[in-house]
């Protein structure tokens, strides 16, 4: 029993806060369409004014008095919550009018329009009086009504503004009495009659009879803007008193909208609205609505609204000023921390391009290193494929020349065993062995040369002039092939290469002088080019 009870709880809170969901909801919308009209508000006045232009250029033309007196009091009308300035000067002017054509009816009537005008500005005493006036000059059937209805309205105000309980209690009997006047000469299915019985319902305390009146006026009848205007306004005041917020907002919104587009000046529901905004945290609603409501009420010259509005307009406006300021210091606060944030940035950016113009510059240093260390690598291959080439016919040359001077040796020892001295003699003094063997060794550098390097004499003729090209003859190099040879081995020396080749230093010196007189680049580079071919 006890799961079921706390199941049902639980499902009672989800629909509450369901429900709840769906009035902020709504009442967004319907905020959001107010604050609309707020902004178009100018808009709504214009068919008023022209409404206006056109009774007053029918004023113009009228000359029958009676004809006159109505179209007086139609412009009245127009003015009524809209400019009650001009309301009292055409009220005025309906008064002597009345007078000079001397019918007691009208006389009333004009009267009872003069009082309306008294009490909206807060000059309750003189419409007390004025309506006592007409009471006493007698209140035709047909004004009756409108009678009661200023009477209801007037000990509203004055119970509204009275501080002395037993006046305020007595102001609300009479007023209590007045609607039931009210209710007694007006028919059921009227809207006046609708909205008294609402009022005797929340004067009672009946809320839910009070809701259920209007809603179902509402439901069964065409009413005009003025008209709902009223009855969206009852709903707020009584859900107010119920506590649901929700709902007062949602009718005193629909409330305001209907006196916006009616272009009514003088107004309540817009005022309340923003109150119960402001109690919400509101705050920048509540001072636009409370702002348009001090704007409409200047306009009007209601001075009795102006001043209602005033406490609540300081209070809202101080609010939204200290609101706007700290907006301005959180927006000021947030530029500084974007501006620092910008600043660390574009030190991070400078410090990030520095670094990588660094890396880019170490990675350029790398690179150069790494291509001089494959060129090193190359040239140390290279370096040791030559000394491995020329070790080997090193090692096969000398092997060779022990083979060829033993031979010599035994040749030699025959001729001196068999005493053949002469020959001997001749022999040792030859230089065909030497000559010979020198001839097979130039021979095999060259051949061993040209094998490392076999382009070698190409690319040597490239960096002479085509008249100094050097063409070997008999022989795979030449000797200034064969000195240059040398130096592309690493063997810059001229006394070396002098005695490498059997030549004098001075032949060495003149070839080498020779070949770079005639080279094409800088002759003080031209053994260095060498050296790289």
């Amino acid at each position: 029993m006890g799961f079921i009870m706390k199941r049902m709880l639980l499902f009672s809170c989800l629909i509450c806060t369901f429900l709840q969901a769906g009035a902020v909801a709504v009442n967004s919308v319907v905020l959001d369409s107010l604050d609309q009209i707020i902004r178009n508000h100018a808009v709504y006045a214009q068919p008023k004014e022209e409404e206006i232009a056109r009774q007053k250029a029918k004023l113009d033309s009228v000359r029958d008095d009676m004809e006159r007196f109505r179209v007086l009091g139609e412009i009245a009308d127009a003015y009524r919550s809209y400019s009650i300035d001009s309301q009292l000067v055409y009220t005025q002017e309906r008064i002597e009018l009345s007078e000079r054509i001397g019918n007691p009816d009208l006389v009333v009537q004009a009267m009872l329009n003069m009082s309306e005008c008294y009490y909206m500005v807060g000059m309750y005493k003189e419409a007390d009086e004025l309506l006592a006036d007409a009471f006493a000059k007698g209140i035709p059937d047909f004004l009756k009504s409108y009678y009661y209805h200023l009477r209801r309205t007037l000990y509203e105000l004055l119970a509204d503004y009275s501080s002395i309980d037993f006046l305020h209690n007595q102001y609300l009997e009479l007023l209590d009495a007045y609607r039931d006047s009210i209710l007694s000469v007006n028919p059921v299915e009227s809207f006046t009659y609708a909205i008294v019985k609402f009022d005797q319902a929340v004067y009672r305390e009946n809320w839910q009879e009070a809701i259920d009146l209007l809603k179902n006026h509402d439901a069964k009848n065409n009413l005009s803007i003025h008209e709902k205007a009223l009855l969206y306004y009852g709903l707020a005041k009584v859900y107010v008193q119920m506590g649901d917020t929700d709902n007062a907002i949602y009718y005193y919104a629909l409330s305001s909208q209907c006196d916006l587009k009616a272009a009514v000046r003088e107004y309540i529901s817009l005022r309340e609205l923003a109150e119960l905004l402001f109690e919400r945290g509101d705050i920048e609603r509540a001072y636009n609505y409370i702002k348009c409501s001090m704007d409409d009420a200047a306009l009007c010259n209601a001075r009795l609204r102006a001043i209602e509005l005033l406490p609540i307009y300081k209070i809202i406006q101080e609010a939204y000023q200290a609101q706007i300021e700290k907006q301005r210091k959180s927006s000021l606060l947030f530029t500084y921390i974007i501006s620092v944030c910008l600043f660390v940035m574009m030190v991070t950016f400078i410090l990030v391009f520095w670094q990588n113009r660094k890396l880019s510059a170490t990675r350029k240093k790398l690179k150069a290193a790494n291509d001089d260390l494959l060129v090193a690598n190359s040239n140390l291959a290279e370096s040791n494929h030559i000394k491995e080439e020329y070790i080997s016919r090193y090692m096969n040359q000398c092997s060779n020349y022990i083979e060829k001077m033993d031979e010599y040796r035994r040749q030699l020892n025959k001729m001196a065993t068999s005493g053949q001295s002469q020959e001997l003699f001749n022999t040792l003094k030859s230089s065909k062995i030497i000559d010979k063997e020198l001839k097979e060794f130039y021979a095999n550098f060259d051949e061993s040369f040209l094998q490392l390097y076999p382009d070698f004499v190409q690319k040597f003729n490239d960096l002479l002039e085509p008249s100094a090209r050097v063409v070997p003859k008999g022989e795979l190099l030449s000797p200034e092939l064969r000195i240059y040879a040398l130096i592309r081995l690493g063997i810059t020396d001229s006394a070396k290469i002098a005695q490498f080749l059997r030549y004098s230093i001075t032949t060495i010196y003149n070839y080498r002088t020779k070949m770079r007189n005639k080279a094409l680049i800088d002759r003080n580079s031209f053994d260095e080019r060498v050296m790289r071919l």
